[in-house]
């Protein structure tokens, strides 16, 4: 297999924007900036799981009760997608009678830091997706001028 430098750009563009998705940082480490990945993936994981820690997991990822809060959370891809099938697996060990809603503002403050990491994450798959087309790489030198105009 090719390394990520190597690739070609029909392939590398969506390439960095899906691994993005799958997990925060890797699609910048696909883009050829590993430190910059890096330091996206532990940002929004720590966010993500911080916020998930603070509300706990059956109550932060809940699509039926928190609708909106999970479209800005399934954009952290696999660390939702994990949260909300260890939640489901809480939530179908109690009974319906157990089952009631937090009214504490931990469960709020969790909705938020979960939501956050994702709609972090959509700046970070835009970032990884600009960083991988070479189009985009050229140096503007204000020294220089502006552009040639081609005749």
């Amino acid at each position: 297999m090719a390394s990520p430098n190597n690739m070609p750009t029909a392939v590398k563009m969506p390439l960095a924007g899906l691994a993005g998705w799958i997990l925060p940082g890797l699609g910048h480490i696909v883009a050829g900036h590993k430190q910059r990945g890096i330091i996206i993936l532990v940002t929004i994981t720590l966010t993500f799981w911080g916020g998930v820690a603070i509300g706990g997991v059956r109550n932060s990822v809940d699509p039926q009760r928190q609708k909106l809060w999970f479209m800005a959370q399934i954009c952290s891809g696999s660390h939702a997608l994990v949260a909300y099938t260890w939640g489901n697996a809480e939530r179908d060990g109690l009974k319906k009678d157990e089952l009631v809603s937090s009214q504490w503002r931990s469960v709020e403050l969790a909705l938020v830091f979960t939501g956050v990491a994702g709609l972090l994450n959509v700046l970070a798959m835009m970032d990884a997706l600009v960083r991988s087309d070479p189009a985009s790489q050229t140096v503007n030198d204000p020294r220089r001028g502006p552009p040639a105009e081609a005749t």
